[in-house]
């Protein structure tokens, strides 16, 4: 009896379970929180400047600017005392930052950080006298039937009858100018409106937004 004792007392000393550390794991974790905010921080902001970067620049800047801020995250961290214990929570943060980094990208390529499509002409409509006649749709680019739509309108015109062109012009920001054969359109309930004198030729529409983007539509007369 007293040699088994001997060995169970032997296996409980051999094997005793390491006393829980309350202190060192709060301030792990601490750590460990603080480090995935600043993670959050450095990928939001290369994503922003990431964007500028391709903006006004190069793409490839913005990538490279990205790559850099990530292989300077351990160092950065450390800094802050901030550094992760543990590899799974490192793959983790880096995960996170790429995540954060292409998302805020995509982000800051848009209003209200960047403006970089330029204005859409939707339509453009002819007054002949007695009615609207639409002569151009954006859809008739991917829609053969608005395509078929416009021709005949085209064909059916009396284009020496024409007093009038407007069109809808739209933009993710604002449209700043509008210009109709060579001329600036007035904003009338919802389109810009030009007056003409017949006989007219091609219609060329110019349009600016508040960035200083450019689109422009030719419409011809057809046969």
């Amino acid at each position: 009896m007293a040699k088994r004792r001997r060995v169970e007392e032997e296996e409980e000393t051999l094997f005793k379970e390491p006393e829980f550390d309350e202190k060192d794991f709060l301030l792990s974790e601490v750590k460990k929180a603080k480090g995935i905010i600043i993670v959050f921080l450095l990928a939001a902001g290369a994503g922003l400047l990431s964007a500028y970067l391709q903006v006004y620049l190069d793409i490839v800047m913005g990538f490279i600017l990205g790559i850099l801020v990530l292989i300077a995250l351990k160092n950065i961290l450390k800094v802050f005392s901030a550094e992760f214990k543990d590899n799974k929570t490192w793959v983790f943060a880096v995960l996170t930052f790429i995540v954060i980094w292409i998302s805020i990208w995509s982000v800051g390529l848009n209003p209200p950080f960047n403006d970089v499509s330029p204005p859409q002409v939707r339509f453009v409509e002819v007054y002949n006298g007695t009615a609207w006649v639409e002569v151009y749709n954006y859809t008739e680019d991917f829609n053969q039937g608005e395509k078929n739509k416009i021709n005949e309108n085209k064909k059916s015109l009396d284009w020496n009858n024409i007093t009038k062109i407007r069109t809808e012009v739209t933009d993710n920001v604002a449209v700043a100018m509008v210009e109709i054969n060579g001329e600036k359109a007035k904003l009338v309930g919802g389109c810009y409106e030009v007056s003409v004198a017949p006989p007219i030729g091609d219609i060329k529409i110019i349009a600016k937004d508040s960035s200083g983007h450019q689109a422009t539509l030719t419409v011809s007369k057809g046969t």
